[in-house]
């Protein structure tokens, strides 16, 4: 039961001031019972008044009871397609996702993770490609379909941008959802992988940041 912190004031403010008849002869002057000597001395009582029986033993005991027990960490991770492979990266890392644009080739730098260039919003972007990054076969003359993305990303400092077939959104996954990747694969995706989600019915590798950026930076050298 919550003790009741009461103190025998006179409230003129709610029978003869602003929320009573306004009959009060110093309403007037002070246009507001706020403004009122008689209502900032009732304030100050009350905030000076002593406290009542029982009321610091239960708020002592409110403070003692353990906090409720939190949910469980969860992923927040953009969910996308390269190829035949659904990968997730995390949300805080996804910049933007935007149309595909080709890019623009730079003369003896460009293989097959980096691309070239892209323009996005008038700011030249690196473009590389995960599917050569992760070995991620494609047919020999790939078209864009209705749902083909490009992916705007960026980790300490570093920023790319990459084409993918499709983009599922931010999903968040929890414990329960998440596994680890089989020690008997030998596919080159599963090495930039750091877990697999549960997504539906299928899997997604969840892309180790750390691992994915310093390979995108070192196919620029």
């Amino acid at each position: 039961m919550t003790t009741e912190l009461t103190l025998p004031v006179v409230d003129c403010w709610n029978t003869i001031g602003v929320k009573g008849d306004r009959s009060c002869d110093k309403l007037a002057a002070a246009i507001h019972c706020h403004n009122c000597a008689v209502f900032g001395g009732a304030a100050r009582a009350f905030l000076d008044r002593a406290a009542p029986a029982g009321y610091l033993a239960e708020v002592t005991e409110g403070l003692s009871r353990a906090a409720p027990s939190r949910a469980p960490d969860t992923v927040s991770a953009v969910v996308f397609e390269v190829g035949e492979q659904l990968l997730a990266i995390d949300t805080t890392a996804v910049v933007e996702v935007t149309a595909p644009r080709a890019p623009h080739r730079v003369g003896h730098r460009t293989g097959r993770v980096f691309c070239g260039l892209v323009n996005i919003h008038g700011q030249l972007e690196l473009c590389c490609s995960l599917h050569g990054l992760l070995q991620i076969e494609v047919a020999s003359a790939p078209s864009r379909g209705p749902r083909s993305r490009m992916l705007l990303v960026e980790h300490e400092g570093q920023r790319f941008s990459f084409e993918v077939e499709a983009v599922h959104g931010v999903h968040r996954f929890g414990a329960e959802d998440s596994s680890a990747v089989p020690a008997t694969s030998q596919q080159d995706a599963a090495s930039y992988v750091r877990q697999l989600l549960r997504f539906g019915e299928r899997r997604a590798g969840h892309l180790d940041l750390e691992k994915t950026f310093r390979a995108l930076e070192a196919s620029l050298r």
